[in-house]
């Protein structure tokens, strides 16, 4: 045989070694996609079953065909495959890896058909996985729903004296499961409102501006120089004002208020739900105290 023989050979071995590979790595990826969409929810799936290599007696007569499919386990795929029908007793799956398989049964599996089955089951799977969970979770929400029903109630009774508070408390509240990004840049402007009306009341001025963080600063000042605030007291607020200061944190990395950064993960409807309740509970107490030193002078 010619050297230009054997220089064609190694080129198209090489070419064919190539595309094999890229074969496995289109595997590979479409395992990575799985896996970045569904790990650790411990859920997977199962393609359609394929046949081929028609199984032939001494005759040549067609007796048997081989199966396969493949299948995610949760963290990879893998191929199953079997002789039907079986040439003895014992009818059961083989499984192995999908470069264990070669690249022939990798070639079988990466048919769209296939693929998309695997995808579709996987959904049947998740859907089946997210009912369950669903009405344990339903069973669980109404004592959650009872205590958070109650807790808004106190706390609208507090407001209801001033419209312009109810009316920042209640759009707060309102959008803490449907927007908590939302929810907690209002519940931000609620300590806000709360706060420039206590150092209006005390006859403060400069604050109009201020952000939340200042303002606190400014009320908790203003109340302790009244001289009616007991040390007890003193310390509760400045624990009030380490929830306002977090809140004011909260907004601006949890909200909408100042845009969003790269990498930006979104707050849970648990953590816009503390956040308010937090901030009316502590607001409500701010303003209690400021009517003491108001009715004290």
């Amino acid at each position: 045989m010619s050297e230009d023989g054997f220089l064609e050979l190694a080129a198209r071995s090489a070419k064919v070694k190539n595309e094999n590979l890229q074969l496995l790595h289109g595997l590979r990826a479409f395992e990575q996609k799985l896996l970045d969409l569904v790990e650790g929810l411990g859920c997977g799936g199962n393609s359609e079953t394929i046949a081929f290599d028609e199984i032939l007696d001494h005759e040549g007569d067609p007796i048997g065909h081989t199966l396969c499919y493949l299948a995610f386990t949760g963290r990879e795929l893998k191929i199953f495959w079997k002789e039907a029908p079986r040439p003895s007793d014992f009818d059961y799956w083989n499984y192995c890896s999908l470069e264990e398989a070669g690249t022939d049964m990798q070639r079988r599996v990466s048919d769209h058909k296939v693929l998309n089955s695997l995808v579709a089951d996987l959904l049947v799977n998740l859907e089946r996985e997210y009912l369950k969970t669903a009405s344990a979770v339903q069973s669980l929400s109404q004592f959650v729903t009872v205590e958070k029903t109650e807790i808004d109630a106190d706390l609208d009774g507090l407001f209801s004296g001033n419209t312009m508070l109810l009316d920042s408390w209640l759009k707060a509240r309102g959008c803490v499961l449907t927007d908590p990004e939302l929810s907690i840049t209002l519940s931000c402007s609620h300590i806000e409102t709360v706060l420039k009306g206590c150092l209006k009341s005390l006859g403060e001025s400069g604050y109009e501006k201020e952000a939340v963080e200042r303002l606190s600063t400014l009320t908790m000042k203003a109340l302790k120089a009244s001289g009616a605030i007991d040390e007890n007291t003193s310390q509760m607020l400045r624990g009030t004002a380490t929830i306002f200061q977090c809140v004011g944190a909260s907004r601006n990395d949890k909200s909408v208020s100042h845009g969003k950064s790269a990498g930006y993960v979104p707050p849970s409807s648990n953590l816009a739900q503390t956040i308010n309740h937090l901030a009316g509970v502590a607001s409500v107490f701010v303003m209690k105290q400021t009517d003491l030193v108001l009715k004290g002078r």
